[in-house]
């Protein structure tokens, strides 16, 4: 039935090079709406320095376009930025306009929907 979600994707499959996932939060809200709340921290235990923040946000935005690649047509994926006042992607949008900074940690909200009914 391709009008409910019925993949999804592993721990592992959220992790980025230079980050370790710190928290991670899977809820299916409805057979329509799956969300993953990821939160990224460094490797080394400090923060993600300014330039590290935008390669993070850069690979978590990949991550989304990569995710859609592998869902029926009609399911698609967005991502929420906490640390950025909520600024939120679409999978194959335009790479959001962030003014990076240096964050302890990168909370990110990845959310499949149903976009339409086929």
């Amino acid at each position: 039935m391709k009008n409910v979600i019925n993949k999804s994707f592993e721990i592992q499959d959220y992790m980025l090079d230079g980050a370790l996932v710190n928290g991670f939060w899977m809820t299916l809200e409805d057979r329509e709406n799956l969300t993953a709340e990821i939160i990224y921290t460094p490797v080394d235990g400090k923060s993600f320095e300014p330039a590290t923040t935008e390669k993070m946000i850069s690979g978590i935005t990949t991550k989304c376009d990569n995710f859609r690649s592998l869902l029926p047509e009609n399911v698609n994926c967005e991502v929420t930025f906490k640390d950025f006042n909520g600024l939120t992607y679409t999978a194959n949008g335009n790479f959001p306009d962030i003014e990076s900074k240096e964050l302890a940690e990168i909370r990110a909200v990845y959310r499949f929907y149903v976009e339409y009914y086929i």
